[in-house]
């Protein structure tokens, strides 16, 4: 994709009050000084960043990860964070388009960073892509000049990157995705675990977990522990006949004692609590991610 808009950097401010996805910042940067340098552990911006390399290279440093950006590498962070990013000393350049959103954009991120990590590819000739510049172009142009204007382009943004990320990590699978496809599919059992796990995979535990981490941004005992307690939500506002005890086993904890603890801790309420205050529908659809 030829680039024939200037590199500047356009930023939003807004007249409302709606806590809803907006778009803060966009810019075209073209970067050739090792003084560029962002430590997000100490910026006040409360953004979610996407950047995507054009041309030549960068680095980015997340939770003492380092991983090499080449082009068409984009990176999602959300700022104030453990990460950095950089020119490193071996690349005389590094040209990318940024997008800088509001906190409302977080699930969306956190889906990614689940099914795919903080990095991902996308090809040039992807209409994500030509979706960046279209952006850029109005913001360059002054062609959003609404609130609402601006979180529809933010929203419709994150709900394609989200689709394209979800259908990348369904189209390839390493080992350590099928170690979150077994959690996935067996987390109700009780006797699941780590060891049990790396040896049906067929890989050590040791490197199950830092490539489960390295990969999804979260340990797999956090993730196993993460669906059991995302299920018990479910079943406890789906499933009125059903006991704490029995909606304990149903996810993988054999004492309903010790789920409600875990409860308690990942949901910051008891399981009981949390049944009384749900909202109740007549008819609960199941409406899947992708095309099943």
């Amino acid at each position: 994709m030829p680039i024939s808009l200037p590199h500047q950097s356009i930023g939003f401010d807004f007249a409302s009050d709606l806590s809803l996805p907006t778009l803060k910042g966009i810019g075209l940067q073209y970067v050739d000084t090792h003084n560029y340098f962002w430590d997000n552990c100490t910026r006040k911006d409360n953004i979610c960043l996407i950047q995507y390399t054009l041309k030549g290279e960068g680095t980015i440093k997340i939770d003492n990860i380092f991983y090499t950006l080449k082009p068409n590498d984009a990176f999602l962070i959300d700022i104030p964070s453990n990460s950095q990013y950089y020119l490193p000393k071996h690349s005389s350049f590094w040209e990318f388009i940024y997008l800088e959103f509001s906190y409302e954009c977080l699930p969306f991120m956190r889906k990614i960073y689940q099914n795919n990590g903080p990095v991902l590819k996308i090809n040039i000739s992807e209409n994500l892509i030509k979706q960046f510049f279209d952006i850029y172009a109005k913001a360059l142009h002054n062609q959003i000049k609404t609130f609402f204007e601006n979180t529809r382009i933010a929203y419709n943004l994150w709900i394609n990157l989200t689709e394209y990320a979800l259908n990348l990590s369904t189209a390839k699978m390493s080992k350590i995705d099928y170690v979150k496809r077994y959690i996935d599919q067996n987390y109700y059992k009780n006797e699941l675990n780590l060891d049990l796990i790396a040896d049906d995979i067929g890989i050590s535990k040791y490197y199950m977990c830092k490539e489960f981490h390295k990969k999804y941004g979260i340990s797999p005992g956090k993730y196993l522990r993460e669906i059991r307690i995302s299920n018990a939500c479910r079943l406890l506002t789906t499933n009125d006949n059903y006991t704490l005890q029995k909606i304990a086993q149903s996810v993988g904890y054999s004492n309903d004692n010790y789920f409600g603890k875990v409860f308690k801790t990942e949901k910051g309420i008891s399981p009981a609590r949390y049944k009384k205050q749900s909202t109740k529908y007549d008819l609960i659809r199941t409406v899947y991610e992708t095309v099943k």
